[in-house]
C-alpha cells in the first residue's frame, strides 16, 4: 500500500491567513471603540418655544385722552417668528388711542413709517352782518312833543336842552324827513298852562332848527305860573293833548306821532276825554299816540301808569316806563 504525503497545500495556508488578518482588524476595531462604551450621546437642541407677548384684555384698555369715550382695540396679526418661522408670534399691540382725537406726539410706531399730521378743517368764518340802512329807516316822520313843565320835571327839561342838538342830527339819520312840534303844559289853573311850539320842518331849513332850539332853551320848571297855583296832582294833560290834534302836520308826512310826557294824569273829569282825543288823533292810518310816565317822588303812581297806558292803547302807540334815561331815548322808544 502506497503512503500518502503529508506537505500542506499552498490554498489551505491563504486561507488560513485570511482569517487571520480578518481577526486582527476586529480586535482592533474593538480596542478603538472600547474605550467609548457608556458614554451618553448629546441631545439635539430643542426648537426655541414661540415668544407670546402678552396683550391686555380689551376690558383694560381705557383712552389715555377722554376716558368716556368708545375705544377701538388694536387689531393683533401674527407673524412670522425669527426663530422658528413656522410658529404664529403676535404683533406688538399699539397705544390704543381715542378714533376721534389724533395721537399724542409721544405715540410713534418704530416699524410702520410716521403718520402724515392731521388735517385740521379751520371753521368758517361767520358771515358779516350786513344792515340793510332802508330797513331801519323811518319814513317822512312828524313828532309832537308835549311835555310837562312842572316843578316835579326839572330833569327831563333839561335833558332836553341838553340833547336838542343830538336830537336833530339822530332824526336826520333815521328819517329822510322830519318835522317837530311841541307843547309845553303845567297845571290848567296857572295863568298860561300852555306854551305852543307850532310844528316845522326840522331837517331842511336851518331858520327852523335855530327857532326849535330857541324855543327849548327858553324852558323852565314851573313857566306860565303867574298868579296861579298848582295844588292837586293832575296836570293840564287833556289840554295839551287838544292843542297837539289841532296842530297841522307835514303833507308829505307819512308816520305821525304825538307823545306825551308826564308824571300826573289827567284830571279825573277829563281822563274819559283824553282816551277819547287819543283815539281820534290815532285812528288815521301813520297816526298814533304814545305815552311817557316819568318815575318822580319816591315810588310808581299805579294811577298814572294805568291812565298813561291807555291813553298808548287807545291811540295806537307805545306806553314807555322812564327809567332814569334821556329824553331822546325816551323818544325814540315812543316811534316804533
Amino acid at each position: 500500500m502506497k503512503k500518502r504525503s503529508r506537505v500542506p497545500s499552498p490554498f489551505g495556508i491563504a486561507a488560513l491567513d485570511l482569517f487571520a488578518s480578518a481577526l486582527g482588524a476586529f480586535i482592533l476595531i474593538a480596542v478603538v471603540i472600547f474605550p467609548m462604551i457608556g458614554k451618553a450621546v448629546p441631545d439635539i437642541p430643542a426648537p426655541p418655544a414661540p415668544i407670546i407677548m402678552a396683550v391686555p384684555a380689551p376690558d383694560s384698555i381705557v383712552c389715555p385722552v377722554c376716558p368716556t369715550c368708545p375705544v377701538v382695540a388694536a387689531v393683533v396679526e401674527p407673524i412670522n417668528c425669527p426663530v422658528c418661522p413656522a410658529c404664529p408670534v403676535p404683533e406688538p399691540v399699539p397705544v390704543t388711542i381715542c378714533p376721534e382725537v389724533p395721537a399724542p406726539d409721544s405715540t410713534i410706531c418704530p416699524v410702520c413709517p410716521p403718520m402724515p399730521p392731521p388735517v385740521i378743517c379751520p371753521e368758517p368764518a361767520p358771515a358779516p352782518i350786513q344792515v340793510d340802512a332802508p330797513h331801519f329807516r323811518f319814513p317822512h316822520l312828524d313828532i309832537i312833543i308835549a311835555l310837562d313843565v312842572t316843578n316835579s320835571m326839572g330833569g327831563q327839561v333839561a335833558s332836553l336842552k341838553a340833547e336838542v342838538e343830538q336830537l336833530a342830527v339822530l332824526m336826520n339819520r333815521i328819517s329822510p324827513s322830519f318835522g317837530i312840534g311841541m307843547v309845553a303844559f303845567g297845571d290848567r289853573r296857572w295863568e298860561s298852562p300852555l306854551f305852543l311850539f307850532p310844528l316845522r320842518e326840522i331837517s331842511g331849513p336851518t331858520a327852523n332848527r335855530n327857532a326849535f332850539r330857541t324855543f327849548v332853551n327858553g324852558l323852565s320848571v314851573g313857566m306860565g305860573t303867574g298868579t296861579g297855583r298848582n295844588p292837586d296832582g293832575p296836570e293840564a294833560f287833556y289840554d295839551a293833548l287838544s292843542a297837539a290834534s289841532r296842530m297841522s302836520w307835514r303833507p308829505r308826512s307819512e308816520r305821525r306821532v304825538v307823545v306825551l310826557i308826564t308824571d300826573n294824569p289827567a284830571y279825573d273829569e277829563e281822563i274819559d276825554q283824553s282816551i277819547v282825543a287819543a283815539t281820534g288823533i290815532g285812528r288815521p292810518e301813520g297816526h298814533r299816540v304814545s305815552t311817557v310816565y316819568v318815575k318822580t317822588g319816591s315810588g310808581n303812581n299805579a294811577a298814572t301808569e294805568e291812565f298813561l297806558r291807555s291813553v298808548a292803547e287807545a291811540g295806537g302807540g307805545q306806553y314807555v316806563r322812564d327809567v332814569g334815561g334821556s329824553l331822546t331815548v325816551n323818544l325814540l322808544l315812543s316811534l316804533f
